[in-house]
């Protein structure tokens, strides 16, 4: 019988005729008793009868009686009043204690707590401060079909009889929204999911009590969308199926890898950079001697080009030992040039055509 009115534990502001009904469970709930017949007693509650098994009811406290309006006095009635005396006046020459400042609030206690009344349903009863604020109903598919009441925005909390934590989520706009996690009573974490707006949106994952990862998933919009994996004892991946919208489907093919551009070799020629009016100019050195040079302008075109260089990449670097530049050399030609920020990723890539630069 209990189910029956756990689905109906909101009370809100009641009738001025209310009694309020402590039942043996230590359900309090408040309504005006319609009826009572073979032991039942029939209570008219804001959403409508509730039947309760008298045998259920551990307290019935009446209804506080509402003092009845003072009557006006006559309309020729003499009133007659004596004044008060004076009150004594003190005066202090003290000054005036400063005045604490107002305490602040305490933020609201939000608590929700789950009941099952049949196999079918599923309520979720929400309370603030210990008064139930809200409903929300779900069907056996986890859809939900009704709520009644305002959900506050805020984190809210429910808890095991023994007072250890079970759920904790937040709800925005009324709905669940952000990260829920769900704790077995040894407290190891059992489910850690994702939601947005009141439907599973993002990572799910289920553990077992020992702390394994059970099962994890992927959800869009409420609906399996990605891989769906379990896992053994071992954790190695036991079972996998890819879903699109809730429906198996064939998994991807991973795209296929860019090739590889071919290497260029390695030089052991190192390059110095002298600044120049027009640009710069960078002098080539191997094993300690001179074997060439190259002009740039500041558009990096050349302006003029001697000695030999052999073929591979010329490093150029700052004061700091900051890479700055690139030179790829072939056949004594400068193919390609890249151009770094100070100290950190390539800004620019050049090609040249009779010696004129342009971007790759």
């Amino acid at each position: 019988m209990k189910f029956i009115f756990y689905a109906l534990l909101i009370a809100l502001a009641p009738a001025a005729s209310a009694d309020t009904f402590i039942l043996k469970d230590g359900v309090r709930l408040e309504g005006e008793v319609t009826g009572e017949m073979d032991g039942a007693v029939l209570v008219k509650t804001k959403y409508g009868s509730l039947t309760i098994n008298r045998n259920d009811i551990a307290e019935q406290k009446p209804a506080a009686a509402v003092p009845a309006p003072a009557q006006p006095a006559p309309a020729d009635a003499v009133q007659v009043s004596t004044p008060a005396a004076p009150a004594e006046v003190q005066t202090s020459t003290e000054a005036p204690a400063e005045l604490p400042a107002p305490a602040e609030e305490p933020a609201p206690r939000l608590t929700f707590v789950t009941v099952i009344p049949s196999t079918s349903a599923r309520l979720l009863v929400y309370y603030e401060n210990g008064v139930a604020i809200a409903t929300e109903t779900f069907d056996a598919a986890g859809a939900q079909t009704l709520t009644e009441g305002a959900i506050k925005d805020g984190t809210y909390t429910e808890y095991y009889g023994n007072g250890w934590l079970k759920t904790v989520k937040t709800t925005l706009g009324g709905k669940t929204s952000g990260t829920l996690k769900a704790f077995y009573p040894n407290g190891k974490l059992q489910i850690e999911a994702y939601y947005l707006g009141g439907a599973k949106d993002g990572p799910f994952k289920y553990y077992g009590e020992d702390g394994a990862l059970l099962m994890e998933a992927e959800y869009r919009g409420d609906k399996l969308n990605g891989w769906k994996k379990e896992f053994d004892a071992a954790g190695a991946v036991k079972s996998q199926a890819y879903y699109d919208n809730d429906q198996l489907a064939e998994p991807p093919k991973p795209a296929a890898a860019a090739p590889e551009a071919p290497k260029e070799p390695e030089s052991l020629v190192t390059a110095k950079a002298i600044s120049l009016a027009r640009g710069e100019r960078f002098a080539f050195t191997l094993n300690g001697k001179h074997i060439g040079k190259v002009n740039l302008d500041r558009e990096y075109n050349i302006l003029g080009q001697d000695g030999k260089v052999p073929d591979g990449t010329v490093r150029v670097y700052s004061a700091e030992g900051k890479l700055q530049k690139e030179f790829v050399f072939k056949k004594n030609a400068i193919t390609t040039l890249r151009v770094y920020k100070e100290g950190g990723p390539l800004e620019a890539e050049y090609g040249y055509k009779d010696d004129k630069a342009f971007k790759k």
